[in-house]
């Protein structure tokens, strides 16, 4: 290839690239936009998949009803309602077909924003190889929910939600008895698509005042509710406690002013 024509393709790549940077901004900023108007319904699909790849994690999946995810929709009613929010229903869920094969693990934080930017974009093409829903309608987010058998009570993978691309990935326990807590972190994911930061500091311990139920208790400890972008409830300053269901949990004003309510 002459000298010429090399130059010409390396400027066409760089070109292709670019487009393909700026279609993704620029459909990212418009989904952000769309999702700041509560005006109506949001629609949430939960795709199951087997991350132990035992056949009793395919039981559960397998049993599996959209009404197991319920308490997520009458938890946003709530919740949005005490802060004026009047669409009802405030989110649409449906339940997705099982996907068969694992989204890529994220990369660590000491990675750097290369790593995960590498990553985002690896998450984005699989989504698209995995399922036919890709390039929803904007206001349509995507929750991977990967179900895992007994493992001796060690703790799971973390999960994530990410506002560009409304994608969530929540590890969770194939056992019926934990849908209830499965289901608090499913939406705490889920608001982390819509712009809700975490409320706890570097001990998983919820962070004062924002991850406080109630910050204006008296006496402060211990709280009834936990804040759902904390995850747990504070029973000391320096203990908390992981609530059963949603039933213990609320969105409190910092959260609500992320999200737009």
């Amino acid at each position: 290839m002459s000298e010429s024509r090399l130059v010409t393709f390396k400027r066409v790549r760089i070109a292709i690239l670019l487009g393909i940077l700026a279609t993704v901004a620029g459909s990212t900023y418009y989904q952000m936009h769309a999702m700041a108007n509560w005006s109506r319904p949001l629609t949430l699909t939960i795709y199951p998949i087997n991350g132990s790849s035992t056949e009793s994690v395919a039981k559960y999946i397998g049993e599996l009803r959209v009404e197991d995810f319920a308490g997520i929709a009458r938890f946003l009613d709530e919740e949005a309602d005490a802060f004026r929010v009047t669409t009802t229903p405030l989110v649409n869920i449906s339940l997705g077909q099982e996907l068969h094969s694992l989204p890529p693990e994220p990369p660590s934080r000491q990675e750097g924003i290369f790593a995960i930017g590498k990553w985002s974009l690896g998450l984005r093409y699989w989504l698209y190889q995995n399922l036919s829903t890709f390039g929803l309608e904007t206001r349509h987010i995507r929750m991977l929910v990967i179900y895992h058998g007994e493992n001796g009570n060690k703790p799971l993978k973390h999960s994530f939600g990410l506002r560009k691309g409304l994608v969530g990935v929540v590890n969770a326990f194939a056992l019926p008895e934990q849908n209830s807590q499965n289901n608090v972190v499913i939406t705490h994911e889920l608001l982390h698509t819509l712009g809700a930061t975490d409320k706890y500091d570097r001990d998983g311990n919820p962070r004062f005042p924002g991850g406080y139920g109630d910050p204006q208790q008296d006496p402060l400890h211990p709280q009834e509710f936990a804040e759902i972008m904390a995850g747990r409830i504070a029973v000391s300053r320096n203990e908390s406690v992981i609530p059963d269901s949603l039933d213990q949990t609320l969105i409190g004003e910092e959260t609500a002013a992320e999200i737009r309510w």
